[in-house]
């Protein structure tokens, strides 16, 4: 074997361990960064499921120290930052949830209709007097705020829309838990 050829044979069994090497240094930043990321990663018989497990540990969290258990007003707001849209839909259903509750707590055999449950709890709660019509006006503007959000292509909610929609939703749902609990005491 001629100098020559060891060298070809040298250079043909390290090119693939060399560039391995080569591009793991180059985008080791990049990779650490999108392995947080992940959902699963699985290199052989080494298997690990992120966000199971996180969902497990911060459960197991909560539980063992209840201060560290957030509302959901301080994550919808903080939501507010990247995903402002999804933060109004979110804080949409905390009003819609209030709503229903109060609604079944005063009428036992109502039906909610679908395709149009949201206009359909206003009118209850309005016309049956459940709320006052300041309120039930309050209840309209975030539902129509709430449709265009969900249904308009390209409708964006900037920032601090999303923030004020939010708290606006929350005042509501507390008013609604108010009148829920005050009507629960009056039937005891």
């Amino acid at each position: 074997m001629s100098w020559m050829q060891f060298l070809i044979e040298l250079i043909d069994k390290l090119v693939w361990p060399v560039v391995v090497i080569f591009c793991i240094y180059r985008l080791h930043r990049p990779l650490a960064a999108l392995i947080p990321l992940a959902k699963k990663l699985k290199f052989k018989e080494f298997e690990v499921e992120f966000g199971q497990e996180l969902k497990a540990a911060s459960q197991n969290a909560a539980r063992a120290f209840p201060e560290l258990k957030q509302d959901k007003k301080s994550i919808l707001i903080a939501a507010t930052e990247n995903l402002p849209n999804s933060a109004v839909l979110e804080a949409w259903e905390t009003v819609d949830e209030a709503a229903e509750v109060l609604i079944k707590s005063r009428i036992s055999d109502v039906k909610l209709d679908l395709n149009t449950r949201y206009k359909h709890i206003e009118n209850i709660l309005v016309q049956g007097d459940i709320i006052d019509t300041k309120k039930g006006k309050l209840f309209s503007e975030l539902r129509q705020l709430r449709n265009k959000v969900a249904h308009a292509k390209g409708f964006e909610v900037g920032k601090s829309e999303s923030i004020q929609y939010v708290e606006l939703c929350f005042k509501l749902t507390d008013y609604l838990k108010a009148v829920t609990a005050e009507n629960s005491s009056l039937t005891q």
